[in-house]
């Protein structure tokens, strides 16, 4: 078989594990064995991956898929890439991004998280959360601290669930420098907060 040939059939084999990645009509072992393919796949060859995830012509379902796939083979092509979507119009792909940011690992993209915080989309705002609880780097407290605090995560007097994504992220960040937020957050008016921070 020659070498172009064998690049095909990787192509087709991956191109067919994105669709199911993709599929939201098959079980979630099936996906997440398709996902873990892909994984590797893109450790060597992340042409398809790359271009499915910046393309905004492609299915969003295949865009998110792809683009976790980039936080998780890292590398310069991810770092390249992620940061520019963290602000893509979608608020899904954002949080895709942010999501695959922490995935990196690398305090490198704090800032560009940190920032994400106050992004209109909840989703994106707990994405950050968890992005920057993956980092842990306690550079993220001071802003994780303020939203937890921040007009914006109530609606009407109401918490906001992200509030809770907020603490988790300060748990697993896992620094001293938390213990001031944490300890308001024991006499906070939501319980699921309260409950997280006993957790924290």
């Amino acid at each position: 078989m020659s070498w172009l040939m064998l690049c095909g059939l990787l192509w087709a084999g991956a191109q067919e594990d994105l669709d199911l990645a993709a599929n939201p009509n098959v079980s979630e072992d099936l996906r997440m064995a398709a996902f873990d393919r892909l994984v590797q796949i893109g450790a060597t060859d992340l042409n398809l991956i790359r271009d499915t995830a910046i393309s905004p012509e492609q299915e969003l379902r295949k865009r998110w898929v792809s683009i976790r796939i980039l936080g998780k083979v890292g590398g310069a092509p991810a770092r390249e890439i992620l940061p520019p979507l963290s602000v893509d119009p979608d608020p899904a792909i954002r949080a895709a991004a942010l999501s695959a940011l922490g995935d990196l690992g690398t305090s490198d993209f704090v800032d560009i998280i940190q920032v994400r915080l106050k992004d209109e989309a909840i989703i994106v705002r707990a994405a950050a959360a968890e992005a920057l609880g993956k980092i842990k780097d306690p550079q993220a407290i001071p802003s994780l601290s303020k939203a937890l605090q921040a007009s914006d995560a109530r609606y009407r007097g109401a918490s906001l669930w992200v509030r809770r994504h907020y603490v988790d992220a300060l748990k697993e960040i896992g620094s001293s420098d938390a213990y001031p937020a944490l300890l308001r957050s024991l006499y906070d008016d939501d319980p699921a907060v309260v409950a997280a921070t006993i957790l924290a």
